[in-house]
């Protein structure tokens, strides 16, 4: 953490001495997040709690405001679109990225509704395949393995440490089915075949 903290302290400080910082978009994230003992868990696998899909992010640049939190559920996918949307550049059409910069400006309006995040698991990594669809919306998060059905519902709003799946249960059969929803809503065409991994993709 501490190398990493003083090399983006360097990049910064080489943007003051260029005379870039003004007109330069800096975005600081992740990949994934580590599950650090979340669920007696850790490092990373096909659990997508909260530690691991929740990762920071940290902008700076002309426009964007300072000591500001988003609690819309966006996505790193959508990186992709936001750099395109202040480069005045074309995002190929199906790419499956919408613009964050209305969030990043602060433009009144700005909203999302859900996040979406697919993981299609090999044997290889854990003994038998997974194809993992997730939702985050603000105050709640539906995972389901399509291949067996399973899957895990969180009411984040008073449930933040994902300790109580609610899935299949009754009081929730709303909740869920709204959900449900959405994953069938995800935007973009479905990929019906991948090549073939290499390693423990």
């Amino acid at each position: 953490i501490s190398l990493i903290d003083h090399n983006v302290g360097r990049v910064m400080a080489e943007l003051d001495r260029l005379g870039l910082s003004e007109n330069t978009i800096v975005v600081y994230s992740t990949d994934h997040g580590d599950l650090l003992g979340d669920h007696g868990l850790y490092l990373k696998g096909p659990t997508p709690y909260e530690a691991l899909l929740r990762v920071g992010m940290i902008a700076r640049g002309p426009g964007i405001g300072s000591n500001r939190v988003v609690d819309d559920p966006v996505s790193t996918l959508d990186l992709a679109a936001t750099f395109c949307d202040y480069g005045n550049a074309e995002l190929d059409e199906t790419a499956q990225s919408a613009s964050f910069r209305p969030f990043l400006e602060d433009r009144p309006g700005a909203s999302r509704d859900v996040a979406y995040s697919e993981w299609n698991v090999n044997a290889s990594r854990c003994g038998l395949p997974l194809a993992l669809r997730t939702v985050r919306t603000k105050n709640a998060k539906l995972t389901v393995e399509l291949n067996s059905g399973a899957g895990e519902l969180y009411n984040l709003a008073d449930d933040p440490h994902e300790m109580d799946n609610v899935f299949a249960e009754g009081d929730a059969s709303a909740l869920q089915r709204e959900l449900e929803d959405m994953i069938a809503a995800r935007p973009g065409s479905i990929q019906p075949t991948f090549d073939d991994p290499v390693g423990m993709a």
